[in-house]
């Protein structure tokens, strides 16, 4: 089982695994709760996976903009649009920013009201089936 490695050499693996840490810790031989451990304990190492989250993000958002936009089909005369080789995506930038954003503010918000104006408990009162020959 590997040492601890240096920051230096942490952000690198980070750099490599693109984040990941279970990939990092393929790298080092270890398993991905010691290099877990390891951000929980060091602040540097912690803010070191924290920036290459973030650059991952950065990379995602100039994909997801791509994949929203899509791939024009230019008519190579006249350089005019004629259609779509992949046509825009929205729903697949909604999932990335929404997901790999919520960090960053991207996301749903969801508020929850607890005060509900509608009754909690409804009495239901039920009379007897009158049988016949019942007086009334």
């Amino acid at each position: 089982i590997s040492m601890k490695p240096s920051l230096d050499e942490f952000q690198e693996l980070l750099r490599k695994s693109g984040g990941n840490l279970t990939k990092a810790a393929q790298l080092l031989g270890v398993t991905r709760q010691t290099v877990w451990g390891w951000t929980k304990q060091d602040a540097s190492f912690k803010e070191a996976l924290e920036s290459e989250r973030k650059r991952v993000f950065d990379k995602c958002l100039d994909v997801a903009y791509a994949v929203a936009m899509g791939v024009p089909r230019i008519d190579p005369k006249t350089q005019m649009m004629t259609g779509w080789e992949e046509k825009p995506d929205s729903q697949m930038l909604r999932y990335l920013l929404s997901t790999l954003g919520r960090d960053e503010g991207f996301g749903e918000k969801h508020d929850v009201n607890i005060e509900n104006p509608l009754p909690t408990a409804i009495n239901i009162v039920v009379s007897p089936k009158k049988k016949p020959g019942d007086a009334e």
